[in-house]
């Protein structure tokens, strides 16, 4: 394989050269790491962006299906969100009291979120997770969290793999250690399979009286089987712990009230992050009444956390969604993408492995131990073609039905590249980039 470094994007690498030497691992956000892409033949770092497209340092434009890694469900520079955020900035990004727009937001998250009686305000939706698990402790005065899927960084979470370090290889990704987290919380994180409730049933069990609450996203690519949300809630009522649905993917965007609006099961609490704010950062966590004003006393508190700007994007964010066809246009631009790249990769006759919802899934390819190198290659031929793809493709309100066609005829070339260099063994030989490295491994079903 030749690796070769593309001179279109010259500016690109030169910066992330710097960025090595500034940041752990070059990025701020893993998902963002250059080398989960086609490195050296997909853009690093963006200019600027507008509706579904962005323009890197070099000049290069794309037709983004990554969006921001999920948070853009409007589009890039949303002028009604942008322009409520400008306005909030001229009348103050942070005051010494209080001011009226969390209340504003609030009412609207409660109006929108079937479990929301109460919410807490944060930045982040890992940190949402953490909130949340630190209240349901707070709440039942006990200790165990069983979870499946992905909940962040956090010491809670990455506790789990203090007892085997195996123990998120199918939630997270293998080789994780859960370096400064104290041992102290070895057994207090325990992880069960999605769509096994014996699984659940029995970490249930082993735990029997000091499990606080059952975390997991009520789907993602995942499809849940007939009855397996209502069981879990079942089960958290049998149990009398708390369940928690981590909505930070799902939240105002399969449902203006996320997952548990859309299956009809209702979690005692909810996280929500990325689509709140279009891009601002800003998270949620909703719950019942009865669980959030007996946490007075468990200190949960930040300067940030009732900054206005990113306030005010997200209600105007969340304006837009109840008033305008948002979710009903992105799903309907994700289906046509989605039935689009089926029909494509079985006229090519590609093993590609689609998973997820029309609104955002993943695309994988089923090639053995060339798996990893055939998505790198689709990467790179899209790159080239002007669309930005990373294992999941996520759409929003202002992508056109003609960036769909662009994105459907770069898909049919990139697909005859790939199947003339899979069908003669010649991967290697059209590979510019090194096989891409995969930074999360979470649990398909």
């Amino acid at each position: 394989m030749t690796i070769e470094k593309n001179p279109k994007y010259q500016r690109s690498l030169a910066s992330y050269g710097k960025a090595e030497s500034l940041f752990p691992f070059g990025v701020q956000l893993l998902s963002r790491s250059p080398q989960l892409s086609a490195f050296g033949q997909a853009p690093i770092y963006f200019d600027h962006a507008k509706n579904g497209h962005f323009w890197d340092v070099d000049g290069n434009e794309f037709i983004d299906l990554t969006m921001g890694c999920g948070p853009i469900i409007l589009g890039y520079a949303y002028e009604p969100v942008d322009s409520a955020a400008k306005a909030q900035i001229d009348r103050g990004v942070l005051g010494s009291t209080n001011n009226e727009i969390e209340i504003r937001f609030a009412e609207k998250v409660c109006e929108m979120v079937p479990c929301a009686e109460m919410i807490k305000i944060c930045k982040g939706g890992g940190e949402a997770d953490s909130i949340a698990v630190r209240m349901a402790r707070g709440y039942t005065g006990r200790d165990v969290v069983v979870f499946c899927g992905y909940h962040g960084w956090f010491d809670w979470y990455l506790a789990a793999n203090l007892e085997a370090d195996d123990r998120l290889d199918e939630h997270l990704r293998p080789g994780i250690l859960p370096k400064g987290v104290p041992g102290v919380l070895t057994g207090t994180s325990v992880p069960f399979e999605y769509n096994n409730l014996d699984s659940l049933r029995a970490a249930l069990k082993a735990n029997q009286g000091k499990v606080a609450c059952i975390v997991l996203e009520a789907t993602r690519e995942h499809i849940p089987d007939p009855g397996f949300l209502e069981t879990v809630r079942a089960l958290a009522d049998e149990h009398d712990c708390l369940l928690i649905f981590d909505e930070v993917v799902t939240g105002f965007r399969i449902a203006p009230g996320g997952a548990q609006e859309h299956f009809g099961v209702t979690p005692d609490l909810a996280t929500f992050g990325k689509a709140v704010a279009n891009g601002y950062p800003l998270a949620v966590v909703a719950g019942r009444k009865s669980i959030l004003a007996t946490q007075f006393d468990n200190f949960i508190s930040s300067t940030y956390y009732s900054e206005t700007v990113s306030l005010a994007a997200g209600l105007a964010t969340l304006n837009e969604i109840t008033e305008k066809p948002v979710l009903k246009t992105v799903a309907a631009t994700g289906k046509r993408v989605m039935a689009g790249l089926e029909d494509l990769a079985r006229s090519h006759g590609l093993q590609v492995q689609i998973r997820g919802h029309d609104y955002m899934f993943s695309v994988g390819f089923d090639y053995g131990s060339d798996s990893g190198r055939v998505s790198t290659l689709f990467m790179q031929e899209m790159a080239d073609r002007g669309v930005y793809v990373t294992g999941h493709l996520y759409f929003c309100y202002t992508h056109t039905a003609e960036d769909v066609d662009k994105v459907l005829a770069a898909t049919d070339e990139t697909f005859g590249v790939m199947a003339q260099a899979i069908d003669g063994n010649r991967i290697d030989d059209v590979l510019k980039a090194p096989e891409r490295k995969v930074v999360f491994k979470r649990r398909l079903a």
